[in-house]
C-alpha cells in the first residue's frame, strides 16, 4: 500500500496540478480498495461455490441411499406394517 507523502512530489508543479496530483494518488488509493476487496469477494465467492458443490454431491449420495432402501425388498414387505402403525396414531 502507499504511503502519503508531506513533501511535494513535483516542486515545480503549480498549485492547481499540486491539487490534481493529489486528486490522482486519492483516486488510485480508492482504486487499490477496490481492487482488494473484490479479490476479498472473489475468493469468498469461489468457496462458496465449493461449498455448494460439496453439498449437492451430499444430497444426490442421501437421495441415492434413500431410493435403494425405498426400493428394498424389505422396505416393501413391511409396508404393511407401517401402514397399520400409522393408524394406530
Amino acid at each position: 500500500m502507499n504511503t502519503t507523502r508531506h513533501t511535494d512530489p513535483n516542486p515545480q508543479a503549480t498549485p492547481g496540478e499540486q491539487i490534481l496530483l493529489a486528486q490522482l494518488h486519492q483516486v488510485q488509493r480508492a482504486l487499490e480498495h477496490a481492487y482488494a476487496e473484490r479479490q476479498r469477494q472473489e475468493a469468498e465467492t469461489a468457496a462458496c461455490a465449493q461449498r455448494v458443490q460439496t453439498l449437492e454431491a451430499e444430497l444426490n449420495q442421501a437421495q441415492a441411499h434413500l431410493n435403494a432402501v425405498l426400493a428394498s425388498r424389505s422396505w416393501r414387505i413391511t409396508a404393511p406394517l407401517r401402514r397399520l402403525l400409522t393408524r394406530g396414531k
